[in-house]
């Protein structure tokens, strides 16, 4: 029986614990601080990349997996005779999805098998929800093909918005002026964001977390939700703003059947926002593509 590998990166923010339940493997990303390079989830950890944060002067990079890196897992997976499906951070927001796609295109010259890549047109945790989804429809006997094209429809759906911890690292990365960050310190600005056909774009700036998380909430009641998908929530170190946050938000979402599910957001993301940022991702109601149930049925 031909069985399907999904490959991520790990700017998807799933733990290692997480990713081995699931069955699907990730690609580190690199992060550098300085001179010293580590390789996401692998070398360092979310909690030992934000104590290094909070202690730097210059904020650190980060850099896509090689075309190389992708090759090395994608050659293992056709040797051991699997599909593959590769889910990744959003083309706008890194060139990781870029590196797969030559990296597929190369191993599939060698071999003759096609593999299928999928921008998730988003990060994080919402580009969790659609490897969760990937993962549903490859347990109930889903082919590879279909659920590419499921994914690629659902991506177009998927909505992920979050309140700023700090205005402190947009200014460290030249985002915003010592002066604006000065100003909005003392006022307790509060940029809330969003990301939208795969972009990150400020949707408001509010006067406290209060208000940024009834933003995030009216925004929420707006796209509405899919009611039989999966929602997240995510957080830099604010376990306790995000279980308030959480509480509030399960007034919006009771009627939803998917699960809840938590993560902790990494260094992809955090490293322009830093700690005290969360935020949830979600499928909206005008979800148009296939639903799980159909798909299945025809499997």
């Amino acid at each position: 029986m031909i069985m399907l590998r999904i490959i991520a990166d790990s700017t998807c923010d799933i733990s290692k614990e997480d990713a081995r339940k699931m069955g699907i493997q990730i690609v580190p990303i690199s992060v550098r601080f300085g001179d010293e390079e580590f390789l996401d989830g692998v070398e360092i950890t979310h909690e030992e990349f934000y104590t290094r944060l909070a202690e730097c002067d210059e904020l650190p990079k980060t850099s896509q997996p090689s075309p190389d890196a992708f090759m090395k897992v994608f050659n293992e997976a056709v040797a051991d005779g699997d599909d593959v499906l590769g889910i990744f951070i959003s083309s706008d927001l890194s060139g990781t999805y870029q590196s797969a796609c030559l990296a597929a295109l190369d191993v599939e010259e060698e071999t003759g098998k096609k593999l299928y890549m999928v921008d998730s047109r988003s990060a994080s945790i919402g580009t969790a929800l659609l490897i969760r989804e990937a993962v549903k429809l490859r347990d109930a006997g889903v082919n590879v093909s279909d659920i590419a094209t499921a994914c690629t429809e659902m991506s177009k759906y998927i909505k992920l918005t979050a309140v700023v911890g700090s205005l402190k690292y947009l200014k460290m990365g030249g985002r915003l002026s010592g002066a604006a960050a000065f100003a909005g310190t003392m006022l307790h600005i509060t940029p809330v964001v969003s990301i939208e056909d795969g972009k990150v774009v400020v949707i408001g700036k509010t006067r406290g977390k209060k208000a940024a998380e009834k933003l995030m909430h009216d925004k929420l009641t707006k796209d509405g939700l899919s009611l039989t998908r999966d929602f997240m929530f995510g957080h830099i170190n604010c376990s306790e703003s995000l279980e308030t946050f959480i509480n509030k938000s399960l007034t919006y979402i009771s009627d939803v059947n998917g699960n809840v599910c938590v993560s902790s957001i990494g260094c992809s993301v955090g490293t322009h926002v830093g700690p005290g940022t969360y935020g949830i991702a979600y499928v909206e109601a005008a979800e148009s593509g296939m639903n799980r149930e159909s798909i299945v049925k025809t499997a």
